[in-house]
């Protein structure tokens, strides 16, 4: 579903947090190289894995400005699953 092969980031908006089982998932609004705003699903690991590696379900927060990199939908829909956050303060987190 998803090429891990050839990662790709994204830096945008949250739109919203699902914190919740078997994965987590971010809502990020994002701008297009022509300016236009689009919504990519960010699909992250379950919420005890985040946990383990820093996260709670308030890490990030509408309007918090992220940057997320992980394997693009082979599909080509907006969507990936992702294997690192960068937070706005520039702390990384593993997803």
């Amino acid at each position: 579903m998803y090429d891990m092969t050839n990662p790709v980031t994204v830096k945008g908006v949250v739109e919203r947090l699902e914190w919740t089982n078997p994965h987590a998932y971010l809502y990020v609004k994002v701008r297009d190289s022509q300016g236009n705003v689009e919504e990519w699903s960010i699909e992250m690991d379950r919420p005890d894995f985040l946990k383990h590696n820093g996260w709670t379900n308030n890490t990030v927060k509408p309007g918090d400005m992220i940057t997320c990199t992980g394997g693009p939908a082979k599909s080509g829909a907006r969507t990936m699953r992702c294997t690192t956050v960068e937070l706005a303060n520039g702390e990384k987190l593993r997803s």
